[in-house]
């Protein structure tokens, strides 16, 4: 087996259907997870203009889905080069009106998503003695912003993961980073704009118009400029870079 092999997470939409795109523009067999079946339409994109990509439904929340779905790729391929952790969700909410549930399924899918695929993809990278992995952080990680209380705490946690991961691992050749995006154009964050909206009363543009002032080049990012950093961090031109969080926020953070 010649090609390299990525695992995409939250692979049918935003962030993660661009990188499934870089990545399968630069020659590696493309796997995409999502709950969304929207995710297998990417693939077929992908198919159709000669990359090789396959998609499988998978909750990155289920160990029993994510040990099933990492078990099929080890079959077919036999190897795993790079995982992207791209999959989670936002929570948008005074924090003491988060209910119970509404923490656990932050956490669960946020953070434990993010250790299940490591934990079922470590042993084929062990074993070749490489292997990268690329983790979705925020820059509500780095930052306070109001009625993000848990989806920052996530965030903030990847990334201490990230960095402690990179160290347990530097034995076996794995590196381990994180991206921090600013305000990114997808799906998710325009729903986090109309969650604010309705309970601010504020219109969608204003708030839409607000956030993009966050950011120095007063814009959102496109996905593919998140999924191109990603992409260089999986590659050998960042074959020194490991236990970092890259910031790419537009200045947000600077500010």
């Amino acid at each position: 087996m010649s090609m390299k092999v990525a695992i995409i997470t939250g692979s049918a939409r935003g962030i993660g259907a661009a990188c499934v795109q870089v990545f399968a523009k630069h020659d590696y067999a493309v796997i995409g997870l999502d709950i969304l079946p929207e995710g297998q339409k990417v693939a077929e994109q992908v198919s159709g203009h000669g990359g090789e990509c396959a998609f499988f439904v998978c909750d990155v929340s289920d160990e029993k889905q994510v040990a099933d779905c990492i078990h099929k790729v080890g079959e077919k391929y036999g190897r795993v080069d790079v995982l992207v952790n791209n999959a989670g969700v936002v929570l948008v909410k005074p924090f003491d009106q988060i209910t119970w549930d509404e923490f656990k399924r932050t956490v669960d899918i946020n953070l434990g998503g993010h250790f299940l695929l490591c934990k079922y993809v470590l042993p084929y990278m062990k074993a070749q003695k490489s292997g990268v992995i690329v983790n979705m952080g925020s820059v509500s990680g780095h930052v306070g912003q109001t009625d993000h209380v848990m989806y920052g705490a996530t965030k903030g946690a990847i990334i201490a993961m990230t960095r402690a991961l990179a160290w347990e691992l530097a034995p076996y050749n794995i590196r381990v980073n994180s991206i921090s995006p600013g305000s990114v154009d997808t799906p998710m964050l325009r729903g986090d704009i109309e969650l604010e909206s309705k309970r601010t009363g504020i219109p969608f543009e204003q708030v839409k118009k607000e956030r993009e002032a966050e950011q120095a080049f007063q814009r959102w990012a496109d996905p593919a400029e998140i999924a191109e950093p990603v992409y260089f961090l999986a590659s050998e031109g960042a074959s020194f870079v490991t236990g970092a969080d890259w910031l790419v926020d537009c200045g947000w953070v600077a500010k």
